[in-house]
């Protein structure tokens, strides 16, 4: 009876069991749970980083051409050029509109010589405006309240692509101060420099061409190999490996497999110019000669070295202190520390990078030191701006510099 009853008992369960299972494949199934997120750029996710290839690289062929011309400022109140040439120049210029002058007649000192100077961009359209310079050629001392009589801009290949004409702007000019009172510092931008309110017109188009037979070129801004192979793995990944060459450390070619469409080619620049890459770069340390001013990335690193300049000595000076004693603070020790001038902090350690001067006069820098370490030890010698480019020349000439060093 009790075997009976356990069996029983044992179809019960197994019934029970199916009965659940079908029930479970008769429900649809559940959606599994969405955790991307959603980027608010088309295009882009929201872990993408790195740089753009807009950014990095142009396209072959695009690429903008200067304009020049010479012509005449007049309407200056008594600054203009005193020389005979800018006569002469006028008085030719007024035989085209068919006026005859002498020379005599034409002699004034409102009158000057300016050059004309402007950059027509790839795609510029006619009726285009154009920012342009001008620039005085003879002794005039102000272009202040000039106006330029029309000019042609003429480029490399002696042909005119724009027409410059306007009012001169010299920008500011007088005392400023908060809330537009004159209490402040006099400001004065050169006067002899000036720029066409309205800008060059241009008048002739450039053509652009965009493909070279069914390839597309682009030409990184900054040539490196490393670089150009990641560019290349972007662009392989978004539109094909077959489609995809690096030809050298600067340039790269997208095929397309046949001619495409206008809007086919803008549709493609547009898709790969929001593509990023993380760009490599060159070990490289910039200093300009006039301010001091040092730049360097943090890849950059020097070995071991000693520097003598022109009798400087290390003002970091070791001084004893008394502190309390760790262990009994109720007793004092003597400690050698470290006193920097510029900040007046002291530190049980002298500055990184750095070691005590031997002999007056020179420093020793530790292996593996970076560039701040070294400009700080050398504004503590009070090196100036001529010095520190001497002191960074010399050191690269030692080979303890490992960077291109850029001298401004």
């Amino acid at each position: 009876m009790a075997v009976l009853i356990h069996v029983r008992l044992i179809g019960l369960i197994l019934a029970l069991a199916l009965a659940a299972a079908e029930e479970a494949r008769s429900q649809p199934a559940p959606q599994p749970t969405r955790l991307a997120v959603e980027s608010a750029t088309p295009g882009l996710s929201a872990s993408d980083d790195g740089v753009r290839l807009k950014d990095l690289c142009d396209i072959y062929g695009v690429r903008d051409n200067q304009l020049h011309g010479v012509g005449i400022v007049v309407g200056l109140s008594g600054t203009g050029d005193k020389a005979a040439a800018t006569v002469r120049m006028l008085r030719q210029m007024l035989a085209t509109k068919n006026l005859s002058f002498s020379t005599s007649d034409l002699e004034s000192k409102n009158v000057a010589m300016v050059s004309i100077t402007a950059d027509l961009p790839a795609f510029a359209r006619n009726g285009s405006r154009l920012p342009t310079q001008i620039a005085c050629i003879g002794d005039a001392s102000s272009l202040k309240g000039g106006v330029l009589l029309q000019t042609p801009l003429v480029a490399a290949d002696g042909i005119i692509y724009a027409v410059a004409q306007g009012p001169v702007s010299i920008g500011g000019y007088g005392a400023a101060g908060p809330n537009g009172s004159g209490g402040g510092t006099d400001h004065k931008n050169l006067e002899t420099v000036g720029t066409s309110t309205p800008g060059a017109l241009v008048e002739r188009e450039v053509p652009v061409k965009l493909l070279m037979g069914d390839r597309l070129r682009l030409v990184l801004r900054d040539s490196d190999f490393t670089t150009a192979s990641r560019v290349a793995a972007a662009l392989a990944d978004a539109f094909g490996r077959e489609r995809v060459a690096a030809q050298d450390a600067s340039t790269l070619v997208l095929s397309f497999v046949k001619s495409p469409s206008e809007t086919e080619l803008v549709d493609a620049i547009a898709k790969l110019q929001q593509l990023r890459v993380a760009p490599d770069r060159k070990a490289r340390v910039v200093i300009n000669g006039r301010t001091g001013t040092v730049v360097a990335g943090s890849e950059v690193r020097i070995s071991a070295v000693a520097v003598s300049h022109a009798g400087l000595s290390l003002r970091v000076q070791p001084k004893m202190q008394r502190i309390p004693d760790p262990a009994n603070p109720k007793q004092l020790i003597d400690q050698i520390g470290w006193l920097d001038p510029l900040t007046n902090l002291r530190s049980p350690n002298p500055p990184a990078g750095t070691l005590p001067p031997v002999v007056p006069g020179t420093f020793s820098i530790l292996r593996g030191s970076t560039v701040d370490d070294i400009a700080t030890a050398l504004n503590a010698l009070g090196a100036r701006p001529r010095d520190l480019v001497a002191i960074f020349e010399a050191i690269q000439r030692a080979g303890a510099l490992h960077a291109e060093l850029v001298v401004m």
